[in-house]
């Protein structure tokens, strides 16, 4: 973690009354993520996501991205890091909750020397973002929790 004390940060929280358990398997499906957000060009991933994997974004409009997962821990916490000249950014959704419902809070953080200007350049996009990307996740959780046999 940058200890330089430059920082750029953004929270979203919003309620749903899916658990967890509905939420997750969509959150963490990094390879279809393009099939939610058509703000995503391409994405590339070659094993299945976990604590260290790497993989590519390209967002519509913008160069491919390298992305490192960093927290994993199903159903509650995931988190990946992306690089930039001299700014890191990490994007972090915790799934806060039970079978009754779940509080679904997203933290961008950018740290580094240059993280108020990757804030202006990307944070601000990123973070206006969230309330659709989340809305399109809970949409597919749904629908897959209609469609699940049982």
């Amino acid at each position: 973690m940058y200890q330089g004390g430059i920082m750029w940060q953004h929270r979203f929280e919003t309620q749903t009354n899916l658990p967890p358990t509905a939420i997750w398997p969509i959150l963490s499906d990094v390879a279809r993520w393009g099939e939610l957000d058509h703000g995503i060009d391409r994405i590339a991933i070659d094993e299945p996501p976990g604590p260290g994997v790497r993989f590519t974004l390209k967002p519509k409009g913008g160069p491919s991205l390298r992305f490192l997962i960093g927290d994993f821990a199903p159903p509650s916490t995931y988190s990946d890091i992306c690089r930039m000249p001299l700014a890191r950014m990490t994007t972090r959704h915790e799934l806060l909750g039970d079978s009754s419902g779940t509080t679904i809070r997203v933290t961008i953080l950018i740290e580094g020397p240059f993280a108020p200007l990757w804030g202006l350049l990307v944070g601000r996009k990123h973070a206006a973002g969230l309330p659709a990307q989340t809305a399109r996740i809970l949409d597919a959780a749904l629908a897959r929790m209609q469609v699940a046999p049982g």
